[in-house]
């Protein structure tokens, strides 16, 4: 069974934790053992030191239908919405 491997980087204040999961789909778009791996992400935001684990005090985003060719592109696309999000929750600062 392969490790659970959360990626964190501190932002604004905030801690954004990324984790990227290969998914396999068939021709129909069917998760399966089979087929094209594709990658997708989960993304937790919360007060930097604070506990992700946490859902009170996390804001919590996935990439849902959207997947990505490769593992890269997924984690870049996920801490860009990680980091999008602590702007809107932080806002801009101007």
């Amino acid at each position: 069974m392969a490790q659970i491997e959360w990626r964190v980087e501190a932002y604004r204040g905030m801690d954004v934790y990324v984790l990227v999961t290969q998914q396999h789909a068939d021709h129909d778009g069917v998760v399966s053992m089979g087929g094209s791996a594709r990658w997708a992400y989960e993304v937790r935001v919360c007060q930097e030191g604070m506990d992700p684990a946490d859902a009170g005090d996390t804001e919590l985003l996935v990439s849902g239908m959207q997947q990505f060719a490769t593992r890269h592109a997924a984690e870049v696309a996920a801490f860009s919405a990680g980091y999008a999000l602590v702007d809107r929750i932080v806002g801009s600062g101007k």
